[in-house]
């Protein structure tokens, strides 16, 4: 027996008002949804904004520092004050930490573009990778990238150096990413004929530069440093041992225009890094090249 057409009408109304009921809790929850989620991309743009404004605060600071520090005509040492790092220095909401290193401390790789008869830069680089034990392809790959690229891009006339961000070996073919990681913390690429500064290169930067250093006689020179930090490129070949051939003595300095900085800005759960290659001189200094990430 079928109900009465009323009670199927209230029937009826009753199954739509519960759908719509339903369709509205639904779209509500969506649009909730949606605004939670938005405002989570809001909160966390804007972290990310003010991460990167701590970042490029942190390359100013570093900039102050080496305003005050010795210049190149004076000795650069690892115990400068530029050379003290920025420890993890909480802030409202975040935190914010840098260092300054001597890029003049590492193998320049700009000297491969024009390795000049005496200078020794391509055997330097082939001893520096024998070392680290790089594949024996990766020196002429890397060497023949820097200098077509130089040529390419700044023109060979013009004798003007084109800055290299370390990041961007990545683009030579053939390399691996494990022989750049390992090559990296070495290397650097600045200015052709830019001295490297005896006072502040490793044991490995050393002794690749110097034929016939060992590692064990160029950890004696870094040793011999820290208490006599060199005066002159004169006193760091006096201190020579006898088997090292010093060779062009104008490869070499004891003060340093060149810095790299590094600067980690955290703002919440929001994390950036800055990178930095600085020009110091007569009381300046200036950008060569920035990254904010």
């Amino acid at each position: 027996m079928n109900p009465p057409p009323r009670r199927r009408a209230r029937g009826l109304a009753l199954i739509v008002a519960m759908l719509v009921a339903a369709l509205t809790a639904a779209v509500a929850a969506t649009l909730l949804a949606d605004e939670s989620l938005w405002s989570s991309k809001v909160m966390h743009r804007r972290d990310q904004v003010q991460a990167q404004s701590l970042a490029r605060a942190g390359i100013k600071w570093a900039r102050q520092i080496l305003a005050t520090s010795p210049g190149a005509a004076t000795i650069v040492t690892l115990d400068d004050p530029w050379a003290l790092p920025l420890p993890p220095t909480p802030i409202e909401g975040g935190s914010v930490e840098g260092r300054i290193t001597d890029a003049q401390g590492f193998f320049n790789l700009g000297n491969l573009a024009v390795d000049e008869p005496g200078r020794g830069t391509r055997a330097g680089f082939e001893r520096l990778a024998a070392q680290l034990g790089l594949p024996s392809d990766a020196i002429p790959r890397i060497a023949g990238w820097i200098a077509s690229r130089q040529r390419l891009v700044a023109g060979a006339a013009d004798g003007t150096f084109v800055p290299l961000v370390a990041s961007e070996l990545t683009e030579v073919p053939g390399i691996a990413p494990s022989t750049l990681a390992r090559l990296a913390p070495y290397v650097v690429a600045l200015p052709p004929r830019t001295p490297l500064n005896v006072n502040t290169a490793s044991a490995a930067v050393l002794s690749a530069a110097l034929p016939g250093l060992d590692r064990d006689a160029a950890d004696a020179l870094v040793a011999s440093r820290r208490l006599h930090p060199f005066a002159s490129a004169g006193d760091f070949r006096s201190r020579l041992p006898a088997d090292a051939a010093a060779g062009d003595m104008a490869r070499f300095a004891v003060g340093s225009e060149y810095f790299l900085v590094e600067v980690r800005a955290r703002e919440g759960d929001t994390l950036a890094e800055a990178r930095a290659l600085l020009h110091a001189h007569a009381g300046a200094v200036a950008i060569v090249w920035q990254q904010v990430d």
